[in-house]
């Protein structure tokens, strides 16, 4: 395969060519899509200090979370649904049905990971080390890295994984290349000459 190739696809790739194709373009939109998420979400937690705190379930959570990581949830669809459909599923279907299924895929997983399972992670990062959502564990070159930064970086490894067997499976599989039954489409037009 070609840089060409892996990058754009191509149609005289095999099924089992193209499934590689995409093991190893995803991490990439993957790793752009997790960037763009995390950036807007310092973003906006830069923008919203003051907390609004409840008691739920017996340790203090800040509903400010939520907001912030809706906010960074809608720039991610609009990433990760740009990414996925040009460079690797090279999607050609109804633009709107993808979309349609690419965002109640994302609300799935925005729904249980980006607020159950972060929420959970910051609740249990409090209760079981005595860490606060902004505790700096380090700084790098004069950014603090919080407990929160640290929790938005392993929900985002999960969150990755989780979209792409939605997307693979579920939302770009009518025109996925690497289903494609038989033979490689140049074979087929050739065997009807």
């Amino acid at each position: 395969m070609t840089i060409r190739e892996v990058l754009f696809g191509s149609d005289s790739l095999t099924p089992k060519q193209e499934n590689m194709r995409q093991l190893v373009m995803y991490p990439f939109a993957g790793i752009f899509t997790a960037l763009a998420n995390f950036l807007s979400f310092v973003i906006i937690d830069f923008l919203m200090k003051e907390p609004v705190i409840i008691d739920p379930f017996g340790f203090e959570y800040d509903l400010t979370l939520i907001v912030k990581q809706f906010v960074s949830w809608v720039v991610t669809i609009i990433t990760a649904h740009s990414t996925n459909r040009i460079f690797v599923f090279r999607s050609h279907g109804n633009y709107f049905l993808e979309l349609l299924g690419f965002a109640a895929a994302r609300l799935f997983t925005f729904a249980t990971i980006e607020v159950v399972l972060f929420s959970l992670m910051v609740g249990w990062a409090n209760s079981i080390f005595g860490l606060k959502q902004h505790s700096v564990l380090f700084s790098i070159f004069g950014f603090d890295v919080t407990c929160i930064y640290i929790v938005k970086i392993v929900s985002n490894i999960v969150l990755i994984i989780v979209n792409f067997i939605l997307s693979k499976w579920i939302v770009f599989k009518a025109t996925d290349p690497s289903r494609r039954k038989g033979k490689k489409r140049e074979d087929v037009t050739d065997a009807s000459a």
